[in-house]
């Protein structure tokens, strides 16, 4: 910077003469077409320095640390400073990084990010919550008394418009993460709905889950993937069921309303298949024959079997087409949660 000084001085003083000399003008011009050069040589530096978890501030000489208003660029925490790390394992090895910066690449893996930003925000702290949950469970700190939280999971590194929602969704919710009874819960999460949520304990048959209540989710049916019919021939139903009970059969003349008795929770949702004298799970036999959800219907066609389903995701927890459908209608990220949750308290990490 001295050096540049000098420079501009030397210039400035000859300007200050008493005569003009064309001594002045080239090096004036000499001076402009070295400046990029000179600014490169001298502040050339900086983008490196940054890398190492700090930008420079120009004007006060001083270095801040960069956070949610960068621009452009990738958004990126200071690891030193960062309370909780998340290590996610990847086909190229493990990346860690700071809990916030893992939600701003995490999040629109999760939800079509056309949504209202306010189902966004509803989004990001339920990813959070899933995070803090996976660290209340194992627990891990390392010797630096970080908190490591170790999960394998898909991320996205998105840019321009989308990026900057990702990072303005992730600052305007920063450390927010549900708890029930003072535990971070578990807050799983889906799509679209059959109508309604469904009930925790009815579905995990456990009292364990009493923030996940049934609630309803009455615009769910405008969506584009609530209906959902597949044709399956009948020989080949009965091999994938055989794959699970070998023994299944489906006598001729018998309806298969007898044959495969449906047991339901109170969303409509699937609890169980019979067969004979066993039974699968919905969730299970959704699996099978790669069904939207576990709400669905069998019907005898001929020599088929036709299945129609309603919703997509299995139904638990935050519908993220109906928290579309409610912040289009006003309803900020917090009425939302509480919609979807019942009796949870929104918490920080810090």
């Amino acid at each position: 910077m001295e050096k540049l000084e000098n420079v501009k001085n030397l210039i400035r003083n000859r300007r200050s003469g008493s005569g003009p000399d064309y001594r002045d003008a080239v090096a004036v011009l000499l001076f402009i077409f070295l400046l990029p050069y000179i600014v490169s040589f001298f502040f050339g530096n900086a983008g490196m320095e940054a890398k190492e978890g700090e930008t420079a501030d120009v004007q006060g000489g001083e270095r801040q640390e960069p956070g949610w208003d960068e621009e452009p660029g990738l958004f990126r925490e200071d690891m030193e400073k960062a309370e909780f790390i998340v290590c996610n394992k990847t086909a190229a090895g493990t990346e860690m990084m700071p809990l916030e910066t893992y939600l701003v690449s995490r999040l629109p893996s999760t939800i079509p990010m056309e949504y209202e930003k306010e189902a966004l925000k509803a989004q990001a702290v339920v990813l959070r919550t899933e995070m803090m949950r996976l660290y209340y469970d194992n627990r891990e700190e390392g010797e630096d008394g970080k908190a490591y939280i170790y999960v394998e999971s898909s991320i996205v590194q998105t840019d321009g418009d989308t990026y900057r929602k990702c990072v303005d969704v992730v600052r305007d919710t920063k450390g927010m993460y549900l708890t029930y009874e003072g535990i971070p819960i578990n807050a799983p999460y889906f799509a679209v709905s059959a109508g309604a949520t469904r009930n925790g304990n009815e579905v995990l048959g456990s009292k364990d889950y009493g923030y996940l209540k049934s609630v309803v989710c009455g615009r769910d049916f405008t969506s584009e993937d609530y209906v959902h019919s597949e044709r399956v021939n009948k020989e080949i139903f009965l091999e994938r069921l055989r794959e699970f009970r070998p023994d299944t059969v489906w006598e001729e003349g018998v309806s298969i309303e007898k044959a495969f008795p449906i047991t339901r929770d109170r969303a409509g949702y699937v609890l169980e298949i019979g067969m004979g004298e066993d039974a699968i799970s919905g969730e299970l036999f959704r699996t099978a024959f790669m069904l939207n959800s576990s709400c669905f219907e069998l019907r005898e066609e001929g020599g088929y079997v036709v299945i129609k389903t309603k919703g997509v995701g299995h139904g638990l927890g935050l519908c993220q087409y109906g928290a579309n459908e409610a912040a289009k209608k006003g309803s900020d990220f917090i009425d939302i949660l509480n919609y979807f949750f019942s009796e949870i308290v929104i918490e920080k990490t810090e």
